[in-house]
Formats: C-alpha cells, structure tokens, sequence
C-alpha cells in the first residue's frame, strides 16, 4: 500500500497528551495517527464520509422529555435518538411488508 506522510505543529500540553498515550499503547507514532484518523472517519460502522445529518426543531416541552429519557437511558442523546429512528422504521417496514403480501387468511 502506498503511503503518504502528515504532520503539522499542534500544542505543547497536546503533543504531552498524545506521547503519553502512545507510551500506554506501545505503538508508534505512526499507528497512533493512524487509528486516530480512522477513528475520525468510522463511528459505530458508519463512515462519516458518507453519513447523512437529520435535524430538527422540537418544543422546549419535547426537548426536556428528551434530555429526561436520554438521563434515564444512561446513553448518548445521539444513541438514543438513533434508536428510536430504527424502531420506528423498523415498525413501519414491517406494515408496509405486510401491506404488500396478499391476503392469506382468505384462503386464496
């Protein structure tokens, strides 16, 4: 594989941080970069590339409810949110399947 090489300045403490891990790791600079920037692009199998944003407004009432069962939940507002997003398609992929299959309790 063909490699290209990157680097640029970044903060003192920062550069402190970042060699303290690599140490913890036992991995070179190189790999840590690496995993970093894959990290960046890959989140929970979903590359950020090609990852689509969904935003909407929602009243202050909805919104704590939202906050409330997020807290509740114990996970990440986005985590939550895209759970709910997939039950519901999900639910709704499971009407329109049995929509479109024909009618069995007629004995047809």
């Amino acid at each position: 594989m063909e490699m290209k090489n990157l680097c640029g300045k970044i903060p003192v403490a920062l550069h402190l941080k970042v060699r303290a891990e690599i140490e913890q790791r036992e991995i070179s600079t190189q790999q840590f970069i690496q995993q970093v920037i894959e990290e960046h692009f890959m989140e929970k199998g979903v590359n950020r590339m090609e990852a689509r944003t969904i935003a909407v407004q929602v009243s202050e009432q909805l919104f704590t409810r939202l906050k409330n069962a997020v807290a509740w939940k114990g996970c990440k507002q986005k985590e939550f949110l895209i759970s709910v997003i997939e039950k519901a398609i999900e639910e709704v992929e499971a009407e329109m399947k049995q929509a479109d299959e024909p009618d069995t309790a007629s004995g047809e």
